[in-house]
């Protein structure tokens, strides 16, 4: 089944640039959401189907408050430790 016609009409209906967010800007964006909510990259790399967890590196954006929360995760553990 081809979904590329129906996908391009949500697209469009949704008022994005049908040309810009294609399918596979899905893929980018669940693995995204996915390494931010915590999800570790092996489980990760099995969800997406990438044979690499350099592919997955590269798909997983992380942006500054994911950084963040890691960031506090590492000292809430150095101050419970101390």
């Amino acid at each position: 089944m081809d979904i590329a016609k129906p996908f391009r009409r949500v697209v469009k209906n949704a008022g994005l640039n049908s040309s810009e967010v294609v399918r596979h800007t899905l893929r980018h964006t669940a693995i995204t959401h996915l390494v931010q909510a915590g999800v570790d990259l092996p489980t990760v790399k099995r969800i997406s189907g990438h044979k690499t967890l350099m592919m997955v590196e590269r798909y997983a954006h992380q942006n500054g408050p994911h950084i963040q929360t890691a960031m506090d995760k590492l000292s809430k553990g150095y101050r419970s430790s101390a």
